[in-house]
């Protein structure tokens, strides 16, 4: 009986989230799925400088000057989503309803960097 408790109390959490995802707007939905699309290069990106401080750190050039480029090809992918990223944060601003959706995603893509 516990399990079937539990499941049901899942199965609600799920939905009322999924019903919160479904209310924001749709300025704050293209801001989130731009995020999204984002996520893997921004954590891309925090790996790659990670391992060049620890190069530059060994004094290693050669492989510090390999991630730099590295990372200078992931930081155009993620400038180019820029100028959008920008005009839609207008509609996500700390008093907007979507704004806690918003921060909640943030937080959890960040929470996926794995390196």
């Amino acid at each position: 009986m516990r399990t079937r408790f539990r499941i049901t109390l899942v199965m609600l959490a799920s939905i009322l989230a999924a019903g919160d995802a479904c209310a924001v707007s749709k300025e704050a939905q293209e801001f989130m799925n731009i995020q999204s699309k984002m996520a893997p290069d921004q954590c891309e990106l925090q790996r790659l400088s990670s391992q060049a401080a620890a190069a530059q750190r060994a004094g290693d050039q050669g492989k510090r000057q390999e991630l730099n480029m590295q990372m200078e090809v992931v930081a155009k992918r993620l400038q180019a989503n820029q100028p959008r990223i920008q005009e839609l944060s207008k509609y996500v601003q700390a008093p907007s309803p979507d704004y806690q959706a918003v921060m909640q995603q943030t937080v959890d893509l960040r929470a996926k960097c794995k390196f």
